[in-house]
């Protein structure tokens, strides 16, 4: 099976990790899913591959909760697109997708200006997720995916 690009998923609830991993294993094209429940954790690991100068690891896209214990989703999302450190400065190239249930239009002003490549409203049924997840995948990774049976 190859694999099409990894995408980087961080959200604190472990049912949307389950829904989009079934949803995702379900589309036609393969791609590797590393889910984070914390900002932090995923900041120390894309800050690992930084220093390690592994930018070829980095993934194809990062699909980012904004409501998160600890390190919020805006906060993640400053640091990766508008990074303070010279070695974290491949971050900004990542494409992230805030994924998010927030509807209020100044938090959604406030995620693009801070550098989001997009912000979805979380649907909440399963085959409008699903419908979300494919669309996001063809348009960010540039595949052609095709809707599965």
């Amino acid at each position: 099976m190859v694999m099409n690009g990894e995408i980087y998923i961080v959200d604190d609830s472990p049912d949307q990790h389950f829904l989009l991993y079934q949803i995702l294993k379900q589309l036609p094209e393969s791609y590797s899913v590393k889910f984070f429940e914390d900002g932090k954790i995923l900041h120390r690991h894309l800050g690992t591959l930084s220093i390690q100068e592994q930018h070829d690891k980095f993934p194809k896209l990062i699909i980012l909760d904004l409501h998160m214990p600890g390190m919020s989703g805006l906060q993640l999302l400053k640091l990766i697109k508008k990074p303070a450190v010279e070695s974290h400065e491949h971050l900004k190239d990542i494409p992230v997708v805030v994924m998010s249930s927030d509807t209020r239009e100044d938090r959604i002003i406030k995620c693009y200006q801070e550098g989001a490549d997009a912000y979805i409203i979380k649907p909440m049924e399963f085959d409008k997720v699903k419908s979300t997840m494919q669309s996001i995948c063809r348009f960010w990774l540039g595949r052609e995916v095709q809707p599965a049976e």
